[in-house]
């Protein structure tokens, strides 16, 4: 009940709130990445309604309407369009971070957004929050280690987990760094918007994206924010006893759970252990979440696991921001 609300009053859900999530969602956000699993990157921001539908087998209108609910209710709030670091002499890691006071944890946020290197983070139900850097020496990884573990309201740490690095032959040309720059603002405007306000053709611009998405030298990383579902989302950890296990372990999550989408290695995320499964899991309710994790653990195979629901993920732009722009005044 909030503050002031008389006894018995009725609260009502917030604005915002998807009345219902449908399995066809899971499905829609399956179908925008390239690999069709779950990847730090690697969605495609044009693929439209048509084509999520040919690929899906139902009908287009259908689609639309779920399109327009996610935009509706802020499940989708943006895409943030990450040059691949390695172009810019980055490598990217991940870290675990507990604060003190989980209701304020938005100042600790706006605190790392601070740090050089941030460039987003995902925050959870709780105390603990991951963050997301790209630096440019294992030195650069260990001071912004130490500086987080310097900020107000943070109590711990844990360990880095490195991403792997996908080097490209290529570089990135003064054309290339304007289109990503213009790309960062407009991540979901058509080709030929990004075109004139790039200064060139959409026939130039339809080209050299297409290079840039191929090549991996542009990422595309969608800002989800869960507080617009009424059920719950899972980030749920899963220690195997051997990579052997995971595709057991995998088929019978996904049978109990229909809602579930497996965190796809990629050369370009964070390197995980073999044993390791990361899975979402998208709860009926809130006391599903404990079911859950029983079944999970009564699993064969299964050694520990770790479950988290998801609040949303945040976007630090000022990382790169600064950094194309370095990148395009040294051309």
């Amino acid at each position: 009940m909030s503050e002031g609300a008389s006894p018995g009053a009725v609260i009502e859900d917030p604005p915002g709130l998807i009345p219902r999530p449908a399995d066809i969602d899971l499905d829609i956000l399956r179908e925008m990445y390239h690999a069709r699993a779950v990847t730090i990157a690697g969605v495609d921001p044009r693929l439209n309604a048509s084509r999520v539908a040919e690929r899906l087998g139902i009908g287009r209108a259908r689609v639309d309407a779920r399109l327009k609910e996610w935009a509706r209710y802020g499940l989708l709030r943006r895409f943030d369009v990450w040059p691949n670091p390695s172009l810019l002499g980055r490598s990217g890691f991940t870290l675990d971070v507990r604060v003190t006071d989980r209701f304020r944890k938005e100042e600790v946020f706006e605190r790392i957004r601070l740090i050089d290197g941030a460039v987003g983070a995902i925050d959870f139900v709780g105390e603990w929050v991951t963050t997301q850097f790209v630096v440019a020496t294992p030195a650069d990884a260990a001071r912004t280690v130490a500086l987080v573990r310097g900020i107000a309201g943070v109590a711990e740490v844990g360990s880095t987990i490195e991403w792997g690095r996908v080097e490209s032959d290529r570089e990135l040309s003064p054309l290339d760094l304007r289109i990503v720059r213009v790309l960062r603002r407009y991540p979901t405007e058509p080709l030929s918007v990004i075109a004139r306000h790039v200064g060139v053709s959409t026939r130039t611009i339809t080209t050299r994206y297409g290079r840039l998405v191929e090549d991996l030298a542009v990422w595309f990383v969608p800002v989800l924010d869960f507080r617009a579902l009424s059920e719950p989302v899972v980030s749920l950890n899963v220690e195997m006893r051997g990579p052997a296990e995971r595709e057991s372990v995998s088929r019978a999550l996904r049978r109990a759970f229909p809602k579930t989408l497996e965190f796809r290695r990629a050369p370009f995320g964070p390197v995980l252990p073999d044993a390791l499964a990361v899975y979402f899991v998208l709860c009926s309710s809130a006391a599903r979440v404990e079911d859950l994790e029983g079944f999970v653990r009564r699993l064969s195979g299964v050694q520990a696991v770790e479950l988290l629901v998801m609040i949303r993920i945040i976007s630090f732009p000022e990382t790169f921001d600064r950094l194309v722009q370095a990148a395009f005044e040294g051309k």
